[in-house]
């Protein structure tokens, strides 16, 4: 069962970001906190994912007109400067 999980795994075409992270499946808990699963799955109070459940009436990040993600506003957004890290590489 492993073996096909992370045959699917390693073939899907979205949740890069996380799969650059973490890798390999495991049916074991990994060492990642709370808010750190929320950024890699993008789940929690970024517009994506309160749009999904008609929570927010737009994608867009509240201060430029990007799509909200974790990643914009870890590196785009003038709101979360201060916490701001580089921009990785396509």
């Amino acid at each position: 069962m492993t073996e096909d999980w992370q045959l699917d795994w390693e073939d899907e075409d979205t949740w890069r970001l996380t799969f650059n992270i973490l890798p390999r499946v495991s049916t074991h808990s990994c060492c990642l906190k709370r808010g750190e699963i929320l950024f890699f799955t993008e789940h929690g109070k970024f517009p994506p994912y309160l749009k999904r459940f008609n929570l927010a009436s737009t994608t867009n990040c509240l201060c430029v007109n990007t799509n909200g993600t974790p990643l914009s506003y870890e590196t785009e957004c003038i709101l979360t400067e201060s916490f701001h890290m580089t921009k990785p590489a396509q």
